[in-house]
């Protein structure tokens, strides 16, 4: 009896607590899409009987507002729901012996689309390296593209969609990771996410004997450089490795360095293409002797 006697003293008790309640977007038209929801949650701090407080925080249907779309939807595809409307609606869920003293939300707007969409490319925002070596071949992203429903003013100034900053680091192996796409205030994309995939390979290096070319020379000359050919060095992916040839590989001499008695002894070698997937290529010779011939 006095343990009862006890309880019943103490919700007799005025407290104060905060109650988690859910708003409810209700009544969305069928050609509308919300792009940026209400809160799921908003806290509210109130003051009453013990024993209500009890009813509150434990009863389902106390803790939550529906919001009739219509109600509440505004000019240029946003909505607000004002804080006194909101103050009103919670009196009629916590009854007249309940006192509000504040409510706590990130925001009281929802953003909608009445079928408004546009289709823009999905870039991959982070970096991804691979582990000593090993290179990076290509980083790809599927889908590439996404579908952004929003207002038109808003579409307007949307080209493109990123994901969320998110490195991919120290692979030796070809992975495929999930990324979140990273959200755009007022829009909605298609999908919440994107699957990258880090192609990866094992870096080897092989030698090519590509003949040198001059470049910049005059018709009546000719210029002929000893070595003829020079070996180039390079550092490329294993499965690349065996496409390698050496007519894919220019070497040059600047027949303008002759007009600078500083280079009159040997000229300086240069390589001005490869292709792209070589990581890296450099020489083993970097300047050779010449003779020049008249050609008239």
């Amino acid at each position: 009896m006095s343990g009862v006697f006890w309880i019943l003293t103490t919700l007799n008790e005025t407290y104060e607590t905060d109650v988690e309640v859910r708003l409810e977007l209700t009544e969305v038209p069928g050609n509308t899409v919300i792009t940026e929801p209400l809160p799921d949650t908003i806290k509210v701090l109130v003051r009453d009987k013990g024993y209500y407080l009890v009813k509150y925080l434990y009863f389902d249907n106390m803790r939550v507002v529906r919001l009739p779309f219509h109600l509440y939807a505004g000019q240029q595809s946003k909505g607000v729901v004002s804080p006194s409307d909101l103050q009103k609606l919670l009196r009629t869920r916590f009854g007249e012996t309940c006192t509000i003293l504040s409510i706590k939300a990130d925001h009281l707007d929802f953003y909608y689309s009445h079928g408004s969409q546009k289709k823009v490319p999905l870039i991959y925002s982070g970096t991804a390296t691979a582990k000593t070596n090993f290179y990076v071949m290509d980083v790809k992203i599927s889908p590439d593209s996404v579908v952004v429903m929003a207002s038109k003013s808003a579409l307007d100034t949307i080209n493109a969609v990123y994901t969320e900053p998110k490195d991919i680091e120290d692979v030796d192996n070809s992975v495929t990771k999930i990324v979140p796409v990273a959200r755009i205030w007022g829009a909605k994309t298609n999908i919440s996410q994107a699957k990258v995939r880090v192609i990866v390979d094992r870096l080897t290096e092989k030698v090519l004997n590509v003949p040198v070319t001059a470049i910049n020379l005059p018709p009546q000359l000719l210029l002929k450089t000893f070595p003829g050919r020079v070996d180039v060095k390079v550092s490329v992916g294993a499965s690349m490795a065996n496409r390698l040839r050496a007519e894919q590989f220019t070497v040059t001499v600047n027949a303008e360095d002759l007009a600078e008695r500083l280079s009159k002894d040997k000229l300086k070698l240069s390589i001005t293409s490869k292709p792209d997937y070589v990581l890296k290529a450099w020489l083993t010779t970097t300047a050779v002797d010449y003779v020049i011939e008249r050609t008239q």
